[in-house]
């Protein structure tokens, strides 16, 4: 893959389809579907066995208006019970690889076969939104995701591979390491968390560091897995001197199939105001659909809904009508970067099952990060619990940077701020720093221990 650039400062990776008509897009993707759905029912054990139950064939489909009315949809939990009842049927002759998810969701870790052709194609979703973001071949780039049984490892090496530009593997140091690391191989990008990123943040200051100055390499902070707040965003490009680029992506993807490009995912207004930017969808490779959670209805431009793909390139286990259980806005497929793809909101992708009901009222942990996560806390944990009287309460457990004077009053004070932004108290409690410990995929804060949930 090789980059070029745009007459809007950001770069193609493959002019064909990143200039094409949207109709001839659109017209591309319904044969690509078509032809992957059909491939699919007749190749692959899991999708024989669940088109049976369905009573589902999909011969008679000719359009993408058929194909999102008449398909069934899938979930993480279809791909567990087959792999229950049939342990044997995903590890064809053509595997390769077998990868595992990551289990964050907490259902159980599905496996996903690979074959040689996907293999090929492992990096080439991280290779556009490392190109998109700017990043040029022989670039330095620190990996700090671990290398395991799932797929993040190869992914980012096929990644790097992709876009020309060379892994730094920092997955196996600490913090302080991969500080001196960005430093030593003076690094243009840096993958991670949101969360991972603030822990950094926090260290590099408590060194004295002052990477926009004295690390002017570093021009991207490609960050995934969490949603996060603009306050926390504006701060953090500040520090380092970097934009924030984002990928959203996952195993059953393999990989990314949306990236912000041009200016990134987070855009500094002309009064210093940040605002969130765009994620394009990779759409000759992957069909996503944006629907109510729970039905089949498709959401407008502008509204929130949970996100459902078909891939178009992977071969092994593809995924057809796959429901992530991913909650994103969808936007009108515009923007400063003029491609025909399709748009979402950056910065602000959530899981779907999120959401924690607390006294007839809505709680995202999302917008508790917004609020918590920033200036000197490094990291944070909550519980839901019921407490002696039977009531329902919240206690969160802080870790603080050093450089807090007073850390009972930042205390006190964060607990009012969450009262008056969310609405519901919540109890702020410190702990010792390093308690939480570092995270290196999605950041699992919560824990509901409520009676009733026991």
């Amino acid at each position: 893959m090789t980059g070029a650039m745009t007459g809007k400062g950001s770069h193609f990776v493959n002019p064909f389809f990143e200039t094409m008509p949207r109709d001839a897009l659109d017209a591309f993707v319904e044969r690509a579907v078509l032809g992957q759905l059909k491939a699919a029912a007749r190749d692959v054990p899991f999708y024989k066995w669940y088109y049976a139950r369905a009573d589902f064939d999909p011969a008679r489909l000719s359009t993408l208006a058929e194909f999102r009315a008449a398909v069934p949809s899938v979930t993480k939990r279809d791909f567990l019970a087959f792999q229950s009842e049939h342990p044997d049927a995903g590890f064809d002759p053509r595997a390769r690889q077998v990868h595992l998810t990551s289990g964050t969701s907490g259902v159980g870790r599905e496996v996903h076969t690979r074959t040689q052709h996907d293999l090929a194609a492992i990096g080439t979703g991280g290779g556009y939104e490392f190109i998109w973001a700017g990043m040029r071949p022989g670039d330095r780039v620190m990996l700090t995701m671990p290398y395991s049984q799932t797929m993040a490892g190869p992914y980012f090496q096929g990644s790097c591979e992709a876009a020309g530009v060379v892994p730094i593997n920092a997955f196996a140091a600490d913090t302080t390491e991969r500080l001196e690391q960005l430093y030593r191989f003076r690094c243009a990008g840096l993958v991670a968390t949101p969360s991972y990123v603030h822990r950094l943040t926090i260290a590099a200051r408590e060194a004295g560091r002052t990477p926009a100055k004295d690390l002017p390499e570093l021009r991207a902070i490609f960050v995934s897995g969490e949603a996060y707040g603009l306050e926390w965003a504006a701060e953090t490009m500040a520090f380092w001197g970097a934009q924030i680029a984002e990928g959203w992506g996952a195993t059953q993807t393999l990989g990314v199939a949306m990236a912000s490009a041009g200016s990134g995912a987070v855009e500094i207004g002309p009064d210093g105001t940040p605002r969130r930017g765009r994620l394009y969808g990779i759409d000759h490779r992957c069909y996503i659909e944006v629907l109510e959670p729970g039905t089949d209805t498709p959401v407008s431009a502008g509204e929130y809904g949970e996100i459902v793909v078909t891939t178009l390139r992977t071969y092994g286990l593809p995924c057809i009508r796959f429901r992530m259980g991913d909650r994103v806005r969808l936007l009108e497929p515009s923007g400063a970067v003029q491609r025909p793809f399709s748009a979402y909101e950056a910065g602000s992708i959530t899981r779907v099952d999120d959401m924690i009901k607390m006294r007839g009222m809505n709680i995202w942990p999302s917008a508790v990060d917004e609020i918590v996560i920033g200036g000197p806390v490094s990291d944070y944990s909550g519980r839901i619990y019921t407490d002696t009287g039977g009531r329902e309460a919240i206690e969160l457990r802080v870790e603080l940077a050093d450089s807090v004077e007073r850390p009972d009053e930042f205390a006190s004070g964060l607990s009012r701020k969450l009262k008056e932004k969310v609405g519901v108290k919540m109890d702020v409690v410190l702990i010792e720093k390093g308690s939480i410990g570092e995270v290196q995929f999605k950041a699992q804060r919560w824990r509901d221990e409520r009676a009733v949930r026991r």
